[in-house]
């Protein structure tokens, strides 16, 4: 079974969201997405990671915009990820940006647990 991580870069007004699949031997296919910040985006955001069956979200932010996004995944996405069977407990986590790094695209691919040079 496959086990899909998301990257998640958070801005005031917009997601940047890259999905990678850890478990596949080879090339590493990433999903990329860039979505809102209004309640509507963040609810179709946890539909997406669930039908995607995405099991943990990593999220980078440099100031307090990350706090709707935590609230939208532990409400719609959290619960039916972990009502599937033999879904492991760790389901998000927060990091702190590394400073002088821009790119979104880039945050959001470092914040998931990859090997470097991915």
């Amino acid at each position: 079974m496959p086990y899909r991580i998301a990257g998640i870069d958070v801005h005031k007004k917009m997601l940047a969201v890259v999905v990678a699949d850890v478990e596949i031997d080879g090339d590493f296919h990433f999903t990329r997405q860039q979505v809102g910040t209004t309640p509507a985006d963040l609810r179709r955001l946890a539909d997406w990671l669930v039908e995607d069956e995405v099991e943990e979200v990593v999220m980078e932010s440099t100031a307090q915009y990350w706090r709707p996004v935590w609230e939208a995944l532990e409400q719609h996405w959290r619960p039916r990820r972990c009502a599937r069977h033999g879904a492991p407990r760790l389901a998000a986590r927060f990091i702190s940006p590394k400073r002088n790094r821009i790119g979104d695209r880039a945050d959001a691919r470092r914040t998931s647990p990859m090997p470097s040079g991915w």
